[in-house]
């Protein structure tokens, strides 16, 4: 029997189609679920990873607070500085508000504690006794009172440093407490270094935290204490979940629960006497935490599958790599059908969609000529190469067809005309509009960002001397490596103004680490200008010495201008503060200065040292600055060194007595800093305001605030 041409093609290209479609989906199916395995395996993996970042961040701010207040004179721990010492470990409760209590045990015996009762979250710590409007406590234990006890004094201070509650005194108000007998004295002084305490629930709190101490580096006999409430991990572990019925918890040695996504779960009553304890990772009400911490107690670091109430899910443990920590472990569980539920749902309209195209087509083949499908196949991968902004060299094929190679001419002029606009506008923001497949209106909406603003030391002055010519060409090639150090580092360039870049961090791309992304673009960025200097010196050409802003705030982020010509960017005051801050660098004579967000948002592998206190010209509330100095790691590509890490503790040490109007003891600090850096603007500067108060002392009112009417 003899079919006709087009009905042959025509049902061999149907059989042949849907026996291929049913194929690929078969393979898709299998190799999908195994793909989305190993995804939801990588996602465990970085949920722990994401988990431990977080304890390591916690434990360093807390070793950060000892080490500072170890290197503290030695007549700052006597006893009858108690109050100038406690107001010094405010300081470091106030820096560090994930940190409940600093304290100083003295070698007879003497005790001086500093309590936190605001919680990182701005919640007041419920803590038995003290008052509802206390945020600060005060505790001072003196020598023994003839072996009658040792006399204890409380001071509590509310939110503006108002003593609120009167001085305690007499003898009920008699302590046997002996911090010479405590695990954290003893520890610390064994090992004559710093230690970390076992977990344990804080009698006060109610809640799990440990303990970090240290001896003194100028009275060895002494040891800092700084308690740690772990409670914060639980929100962590909360956002860490891989997936919707994923869970993260952390374990210590013992294998009690420190952190859990349900704080209330961790915690049992013991019935003697002490209120509440740790529970054990086996009597866990979670099913999920017991079957992966049984399954994964002889394989640390693996994966493994297990069921629990019937449900598949994936479990994996393994320790803290932290040498503080030893024993404590982390467990992230993922439920399979968090990754792999839809898949089934999504084949089935996949084979339902390619049915329905496999009618359509059929029809168009019986219609057509087969042999128009290639170039129009050809020009579909243009389009989504168009599409996704690869402006990579595109293929070029021939036609006969007129219209098919006129649709490619328009195509590639298409490509070009975007490819020249994409120089004109982030990439990112251009990438989300087709990606969300929305059209660019006017509007924004609220986000965290970190700005960065650099400005060009006496550029106009320089360029006054120079030709048209001979600033375009100096000042692209500033711009290209400028832009590519904070391109490299997650930034997107917002504009350039003049001589000056603006940039922002965690938009329009967000960024969780935004903030230590922003310091390094500015790191890369301040070494990419002092390289750039050296070369235009070479080809005696004037140098460009930048100075940049750094400030971490919420802006309105979006696109501001008219309906038919607007601009991605930033609003808000934040935004005129960064630029305030860069303009500082002038009157301090620094490069690279930040804002206190920028400080306590950033992780501790980078050094800051306090500049100032300042009221800038525009901004009303005064806001400590700090010059960025780069990386404390040895492996990091901005490592300062240890010579610059020790200056830097010394003159925050000589800042503190600044700040406490002990200007005496910030002029011999500063003195000894001036030797080593005789050149250094920020040390000189502070120096002569000393001398100044030491002459002239400031009244009771002043808080260091520098009032500056320049930009």
């Amino acid at each position: 029997m003899r079919l006709p041409l087009r009905i042959t093609v025509t049902t061999a290209f149907a059989v042949f189609t849907a026996a291929t479609i049913l194929v690929v989906a078969a393979l898709n199916y299998i190799g999908s679920r195994d793909a989305i395995i190993e995804t939801a395996k990588t996602g465990i993996v970085k949920s722990a990873d994401a988990a431990e970042h977080g304890i390591e961040r916690l434990l360093g701010r807390a070793f950060l607070a000892a080490d500072t207040i170890a290197t503290l004179p030695a007549d700052m721990f006597d006893w009858d500085n108690r109050e100038s010492l406690l107001g010094i470990l405010t300081v470091s409760l106030k820096a560090s508000p994930e940190i409940y209590g600093v304290f100083v045990g003295l070698r007879d015996g003497s005790f001086i504690q500093a309590i936190n009762l605001m919680g990182p979250d701005g919640k007041q710590r419920k803590v038995e006794g003290m008052p509802d409007d206390a945020v600060t406590a005060w505790r001072a234990i003196g020598p023994a009172a003839g072996g009658r006890g040792r006399p204890e004094q409380w001071w509590h201070f509310d939110e503006d440093n108002n003593r609120i509650s009167p001085l305690r005194a007499g003898a009920s108000d008699l302590s046997t407490y002996d911090p010479r007998t405590r695990p954290w004295f003893i520890d610390a002084q064994k090992k004559a270094g710093a230690v970390v305490s076992d977990a344990y629930i804080f009698s006060s709190l109610k809640k799990p935290g440990i303990t970090v101490a240290e001896p003194l580096d100028n009275a060895p006999e002494n040891t800092v204490g700084i308690d740690l409430s772990l409670d914060d991990l639980a929100g962590v572990t909360a956002r860490l979940s891989p997936g919707e019925n994923g869970v993260v918890a952390i374990l210590n040695e013992s294998a009690n629960v420190l952190a859990y996504p349900d704080p209330a779960k961790i915690l049992k009553d013991t019935g003697h006497g002490l209120g509440v304890d740790l529970i054990p990772a086996a009597e866990l009400d979670d099913d999920r935490v017991r079957a992966a911490v049984a399954g994964g107690a002889t394989a640390d670091g693996m994966h493994h599958s297990f069921k629990a109430k019937g449900e598949s899910y994936i479990g994996f443990v393994r320790p803290v790599e932290h040498q503080s920590l030893t024993g404590w472990k982390i467990v992230s569980v993922a439920a399979v059908r968090d990754f792999t539920g839809g898949l089934k749902e999504t084949l089935h309209r996949s084979l339902i969609i390619a049915g329905s195209v496999l009618i359509v087509a059929v029809a168009g083949v019986a219609m057509m000529a087969g042999w128009i499908t290639v170039p129009v196949l050809r020009l579909r991968k243009l389009a989504d190469q168009v599409t996704a902004l690869n402006f990579a060299r595109m293929q070029q094929f021939n036609s006969p067809f007129d219209e098919i190679k006129q649709l490619q001419q328009s195509m590639d002029r298409m490509r070009t005309a975007l490819d020249t606009f994409l120089r004109f506008v982030p990439r990112d923001v251009v990438r989300q509009l087709v990606r969300e497949n929305q059209a660019a209106v006017v509007g924004g909406s609220r986000r965290e960002v970190t700005l960065l603003f650099t400005d060009i030391e006496g550029f106009t002055a320089m360029s006054e001397k120079m030709t048209p010519e001979q600033i375009m060409s100096q000042t692209s090639e500033y711009f290209e490596l400028m832009s590519l150090g904070i391109q490299s580092n997650m930034g997107t360039i917002d504009k350039f103004i003049g001589d000056a870049i603006m940039a922002m961090w965690n938009a329009p791309t967000e960024d969780v680490f935004h903030v230590d992304n922003a310091c390094r673009g500015a790191l890369a960025a301040l070494h990419i200008s002092r390289d750039l200097d050296a070369q235009f010196r070479e080809k005696g050409q004037a140098p460009m010495r930048t100075r940049f802003g750094l400030h971490t705030c919420e802006v309105l982020v979006g696109n501001v201008g008219a309906p038919d010509r607007m601009q991605y960017t930033c609003l808000g005051s934040g935004v005129n503060l960064a630029s305030r801050i860069e303009g500082l660098n002038k009157f301090y004579g620094t490069q690279l200065l930040v804002s206190d967000a920028v400080r306590r948002r950033a992780s501790p592998e980078f050094l800051f040292r306090r500049v100032d206190i300042v009221e800038a010209k525009g901004t009303s509330v005064p806001v400590t600055i700090y010059e960025l100095m780069g990386q404390r790691g040895e492996d990091s590509a901005f490592y300062v060194g240890d010579e610059a890490t020790r200056l830097a503790s010394k003159y925050e040490q000589a800042f503190d007595f600044y700040i406490h109007h002990d200007f005496d003891d910030a002029l011999r600090v500063l003195d000894e800093l001036a030797e080593a850096a005789p050149d250094d603007p920020v040390i000189a500067q502070l120096r002569e305001k000393c001398r100044g108060y030491v002459t002239i002392p400031p009244g009771n009112e002043w808080t260091g605030a520098t009032k500056l009417d320049a930009k």
